[in-house]
């Protein structure tokens, strides 16, 4: 079944519990009355689906606030785990962050969106928004751009039918022209480049990991808009993007 694909039958009592986990985690600590508002469902309903999954391990209720348990932090290494790039990629990641003094990103794309699969922090390194397991609309990313860039035409059209192409900031490109444009000069050069995309003040550069002719991921750092705007140090995080990617190419392949 493609992603794009709907079930025939959906379950309502499985869309019911992960609107309900999403909803949690969005509010991060809520009370009843607060996970009430945002929910369409009736209160008895709702206090039976929060005791339940309480139960389960899967929420934690202190003091009458409830939030996700560290149970879904075990599912997510797991999920991490069985991507094989995860662990041949670590070495590189924390050689990039060293030479950069950035944030290095390991991205892969999932059911059409970019997830933060693993990250190395250099000494000056800024704070943003993003984390670990994050998914982000891949239109936005460096590492989402150039994911897109070597996947098919076919995929790509499948990827903008089902997001679309939101606009986090005003330089996000949101028409398919401009997203088709960009895509023809990363695949010509190799690499990405992300100006403002996600986040004000913030800009990427990202090349993809390429093993048996698919896509498998992708290398980004990020660092102050200011500081990639100069010439010699932009072109010094394309080398080493460049020679990342390439390295966990040949993990891949030959190990």
């Amino acid at each position: 079944m493609a992603h794009t694909d709907s079930p025939n039958r959906p379950i309502k009592t499985a869309v019911r519990v992960f609107d309900l986990v999403q909803t949690v985690q969005q509010l991060e600590s809520a009370t009843f009355t607060e996970i009430a508002s945002n929910v369409e469902m009736a209160e008895s309903t709702l206090h039976d689906y929060l005791t339940t999954l309480t139960h389960l391990g899967y929420f934690v209720n202190e003091n009458g606030q409830y939030s996700l348990s560290l149970r879904f932090l075990d599912h997510g290494i797991a999920a991490r785990d069985t991507f094989s790039i995860y662990s041949k990629s670590r070495g590189t990641l924390k050689q990039l962050a060293e030479e950069s003094g950035a944030a290095v990103w390991l991205t892969v794309e999932q059911s059409g969106k970019a997830v933060y699969l693993a990250q190395e922090l250099g000494e000056n390194s800024i704070e943003t928004h993003e984390r670990l397991g994050k998914h982000e609309f891949m239109n936005c990313l460096a590492s989402g751009k150039v994911m897109l860039a070597f996947s098919s035409d076919e995929h790509v059209a499948d990827v903008v039918e089902t997001h679309g192409l939101p606009q986090k900031t005003p330089e996000s490109i949101t028409s398919m022209d401009e997203l088709q444009n960009e895509l023809a000069e990363i695949r010509e050069r190799g690499y990405a480049l992300n100006h403002n995309e996600t986040a004000q003040g913030v800009s990427a550069v990202a090349a993809p990991i390429v093993a048996e002719d698919h896509v498998r991921g992708a290398v980004a750092i990020a660092a102050p808009h200011a500081r990639v705007e100069n010439s010699e140090y932009r072109q010094r995080l394309i080398e080493l993007v460049s020679t990342g990617s390439n390295e966990i190419e040949l993990r891949l392949a030959y190990e």
